[in-house]
């Protein structure tokens, strides 16, 4: 099912909705790779707490390989490549395309730009970030794109206020930013914690490679490994977006407008509104990721009730609105904007906010 949030009328009590994906399903796919490419290890610094942290040489953008007009889905180098399949359904859906001899280079690596931009272009992302970054100016190509991979909450900069846009994305930063982009409630699994590397993946890093790896969206290699400091290549980009397009319920903004109601499992790509019909009752969000903000602008609604929710931010518009935020189990919110009247519960685990 694409493009629905799924409501439930409810009578005082949130219906939990259970969805078990198994990572094995998707065993064909893109780590099932029988000869893997040549790569040289990144030296990692064991010091580096931030998702962001990156110590590969910057790699010259190249802004041709990210043209959305598709000029042709037939490439040259791709008809014995493993992805050919995923290429052609992105190019299809219109998020990449080849370069002009005919080539798509599916082996080459893609920058921290070149992913922002591929997966801004396949959600068709909107809303834009204000920018202070030192190393991105409004004369770079991907300006836009990283203002709006930053507002979505999916990617972010460095601690010296860089976003290092022409550096190599690495495998384990690619999991930290799809997870980010997912709905991920209920799922459950031992992650990549059997493969053989898995000590070699940073601590900030690994959570998200377990969930990532648990959808079956980044898996391992058949040897057994990660390799988290792999830097991406195009074909590994296209097949995990195309992953994600394929089987996340993707709402480009929704508005909440019933009463008493449960709206849960979509990616909600702009603002999840709560409007004014929700009346004096209660709101139910589960499984359930915001790529902007979620804004409360019922003046009289009881609770808000969230669970396994990430967003940007939680904004109450009425300043005497004395909602009830119910946080439950692993709720991720970067920032709020509440009136003083306002209350936030927590009853569960994994809160951030």
């Amino acid at each position: 099912m694409k493009n629905i949030i799924k409501k439930i009328s409810v009578l005082g009590l949130c219906i939990g909705i259970t969805i078990n994906m198994n990572g094995i399903t998707y065993a064909s796919v893109l780590d099932a790779i029988t000869n893997e490419p040549d790569f040289t290890e990144v030296q990692e610094n064991e010091n580096t707490e931030k998702v962001d942290e990156i110590t590969t040489e910057n790699h010259a953008a190249a802004v041709s390989v990210l043209d959305l007009t598709a000029k042709s889905a037939s490439f040259s180098d791709i008809s014995d490549h493993w992805a050919k399949s995923w290429i052609e359904e992105a190019v299809k859906l219109g998020f990449v395309s080849g370069y002009e001899d005919g080539t798509f280079k599916p082996d080459r690596t893609v920058t921290r730009a070149e992913f922002s931009k591929l997966l801004n272009s396949a959600l068709h992302t909107e809303n834009k970030a204000d920018l202070t970054f030192t190393d991105v100016k409004k004369a770079d190509w991907f300006y836009a794109e990283v203002q709006k991979s930053v507002s979505s909450g999916f990617f972010s900069g460095y601690e010296n206020n860089t976003f290092k846009p022409n550096n190599p994305i690495k495998r384990e930063e690619v999991a930290k930013v799809v997870s980010c982009t997912i709905t991920t409630g209920d799922i459950d699994g031992e992650g990549a914690t059997l493969l053989k590397d898995y000590s070699t993946i940073q601590e900030w890093a690994k959570s998200s490679v377990n969930t990532v790896y648990n959808k079956g969206y980044i898996l391992g290699y058949p040897t057994g490994v990660y390799m988290p400091a792999k830097a991406l290549t195009r074909a590994e980009a296209v097949k995990i977006i195309c992953d994600i397009v394929e089987n996340e319920n993707i709402e480009h903004g929704f508005n909440i407008t019933n009463y008493n109601e449960s709206y849960y499992s979509a990616v909600v790509v702009g603002n999840l509104n709560i409007l004014d019909s929700v009346g004096t009752g209660n709101v139910y969000i589960k499984n359930v990721v915001v790529l902007g903000d979620i804004v409360i602008s019922a003046a009289k609604v009881n609770t808000v009730n969230l669970s396994d929710v990430k967003a940007r931010n939680i904004i109450v518009k009425d300043q005497n609105n004395p909602v009830k935020i119910v946080l439950n189990d692993n709720v991720t919110i970067a920032k709020t904007q509440l009136p003083s009247v306002a209350l936030i519960q927590r009853l569960g685990t994994n809160i951030n906010i």
